[in-house]
C-alpha cells in the first residue's frame, strides 16, 4: 500500500477531512511539476532516492488519490491532465 492510499484510508476511517492546501501552493507545485517533467521527460516518483523528487512525487500521488476519489476540483484535475496527459491519475 502506497503512502497516498494509506493517508486516504486513514482519513476515511477517522472521518478527518483532507488537509487544505494554502491558496498559492497548488500553482507553485504545478510549476515545479512542469519544470521537473520538462527537465526529466517523466513524472516524479514518490519513492525516488532524491528527496526533492520523492516529495514532489508524493504530492502528485496525493493529487491522483484525490482525483480517483472524486475530491479533486475539476480545474486542478484539468491542469494536471494538460500537463501530464489524459491518464495522469492512473499512472504509477
Amino acid at each position: 500500500m502506497d503512502e497516498a492510499m494509506r493517508q486516504s484510508l486513514a482519513r476515511q476511517i477517522t472521518g478527518l477531512p483532507e488537509p487544505k492546501q494554502p491558496e498559492g501552493q497548488f500553482p507553485r507545485m504545478v510549476r515545479a511539476l512542469a519544470d521537473f517533467s520538462e527537465l526529466r521527460g517523466r513524472a516524479p516518483a514518490h519513492n525516488a532516492q532524491d528527496p526533492s523528487e520523492a516529495w514532489l512525487g508524493s504530492w502528485l500521488e496525493t493529487q491522483r488519490a484525490a482525483e480517483r476519489s472524486g475530491d479533486l476540483p475539476r480545474v486542478r484535475s484539468d491542469l494536471l491532465k494538460d500537463l501530464l496527459g489524459p491518464d495522469w491519475a492512473h499512472r504509477a
